[in-house]
C-alpha cells in the first residue's frame, strides 16, 4: 500500500459482516473473536471494549447473562489483540489483573467519561447528550421516558459535570471503535465500517438482551455522529444498511 492511504477497518458484530484487508483492525467488544480468522491477518490490531465485556461480575454464578460473557471473554483472551480500550474507566485495575490471571497482558487503556464526551465533540462536532429529531417521532410514552431520561442527565451535570448520560444520548461502542481510529490516523487515512448496523441490534452474534431498555440504546446518537463524520472524513462501508448515510466501500487496486 506504498504510496496510498491507510486504510483502516472499523469492525462490529454484526452477522455476515464483508472486511476488506487494510493496515489496521478497530474492533468493537466481541466483534474481534467473532471474526478472528480475518482479524488475525491485519498488522495492527486494536480492541475497544464495554468494560462489562470482561468484568467477572458478569460471569459470577447466577448472574442472567453469565454463558455470553463468559463466551465473549474467552474469545477476546484467545484473540489477544495488542492494544486495547477500554470505554470506561471504571475498574481499570480489576480489569488489568483479570486479564493479567488470564495470561494476557495487552496494551490496556481506558477513556474517562468526560473524556470521552470530548473526543466525540472534538471529531463529530457532538457532544453528548445528543439530541436529534428522532424524539418527535417516537410514541408518546417513549417520548416521556426519552425526555425524563435527559433531565436527569441535565440534573446530575449541575452537581457533577463528568457524569454520563443514558444509552440513547451517546454513541455506541463500534461508533467508539470508529472514533479511536480517526484519533490515531486522522484525515489522511480511509475508513471502512463492517458489520457496524444501527437498528435490530438484538440479532447481533450472541446478541445478550440482559440490559436491553425501552428507548432505543445509541441509535439516534449513531446516525448523527456517523453523518457529521462523514463530512469530514474519509469513510465508506460494506454494510447495506447504513449506504444511505455512507458511500459502499470499493476494492482498492493494492488490496
Amino acid at each position: 500500500m506504498s504510496g496510498k492511504k491507510k486504510l483502516v477497518v472499523v469492525l462490529g458484530s454484526k452477522p455476515g459482516a464483508v472486511i476488506p484487508y487494510g493496515d489496521a483492525i478497530y474492533c468493537a467488544n466481541a466483534a474481534i473473536g467473532y471474526y478472528a480468522e480475518t482479524v488475525c491477518r491485519f498488522p495492527i490490531v486494536v480492541s475497544v471494549l464495554n468494560p462489562d465485556v470482561i468484568h467477572p461480575k458478569e460471569r459470577k454464578e447466577g448472574a442472567s447473562g453469565r454463558d455470553f460473557f463468559t463466551r465473549q471473554f474467552e474469545m477476546i483472551i484467545a484473540s489477544k489483540p495488542e492494544r486495547v480500550i477500554l470505554t470506561r474507566t471504571g475498574s481499570f485495575g480489576l480489569l488489568r489483573d483479570v486479564l493479567a490471571d488470564a495470561g494476557f497482558n495487552p496494551q490496556l487503556t481506558a477513556i474517562s467519561v468526560e473524556d470521552r464526551r470530548m473526543l466525540v465533540g472534538k471529531l463529530s462536532g457532538c457532544y453528548d447528550p445528543i439530541l436529534t429529531h428522532d424524539f418527535f417521532y417516537l410514541p408518546l410514552a417513549k417520548k416521556f421516558r426519552y425526555a425524563g431520561s435527559l433531565t436527569s442527565t441535565f440534573l446530575k451535570r449541575l452537581l457533577n459535570k463528568r457524569k454520563d448520560c443514558g444509552s440513547a444520548f451517546r454513541p455506541s461502542t463500534g461508533i467508539l471503535a470508529l472514533l479511536f481510529a480517526i484519533a490515531d490516523y486522522g484525515a489522511d487515512a480511509e475508513y471502512v465500517i463492517c458489520g457496524i448496523g444501527i437498528r435490530k441490534r438484538s440479532e447481533y452474534l450472541g446478541a445478550n438482551n440482559k440490559h436491553k431498555r425501552d428507548l432505543p440504546q445509541h441509535v439516534f446518537a449513531d446516525s448523527k455522529v456517523l453523518k457529521k463524520l462523514s463530512r469530514r472524513y474519509h469513510l465508506s462501508t460494506t454494510e447495506p444498511e447504513i449506504m444511505h448515510m455512507l458511500p459502499a466501500y470499493q476494492t482498492r487496486d493494492d488490496t
